[in-house]
């Protein structure tokens, strides 16, 4: 009988891993498209290169946190279209449910300091 792969397991995941998983959550997307959500989202202090993104990607699919989906592109397109599965939604909600706890944890040890209201010095 197989093994069953506890979520825990697999987390905690690579910055790259849920940034991506982050830009499927809402629509299907190429890689092109997925590289400019993530530097859009992030303003630019997250940048995924096109080497380190497909081989990301790849070892996502392999992995089950994605699949490669039919797009809209054009029939003589190369692109190829991305979406999250089920196993990629249930990992990246424990992931950011985990960084949640982190989080409050350092909220409890004052390592959190409030956001500054804008104007204030």
């Amino acid at each position: 009988m197989a093994k069953i792969k506890r979520t825990d397991d697999e987390l905690p995941l690579s910055p790259p891993v849920l940034y991506i998983l982050l830009a499927l959550g809402d629509k299907k997307r190429h890689g092109y498209d997925i590289m400019k959500d993530v530097a859009e989202r992030t303003n630019g202090t997250i940048s995924l290169l096109p080497g380190s993104l497909y081989s990301t990607i790849q070892r996502m699919v392999v992995a089950g946190l994605i699949e490669e989906s039919p797009g809209k592109a054009k029939v003589q397109s190369r692109r190829r279209y991305y979406s999250i599965t089920q196993k990629g939604r249930k990992i990246a909600r424990a992931e950011v449910d985990r960084m949640m706890t982190v989080v409050e944890l350092a909220k409890e040890k004052a390592l959190v300091l409030p956001k500054q209201v804008k104007g204030e010095a």
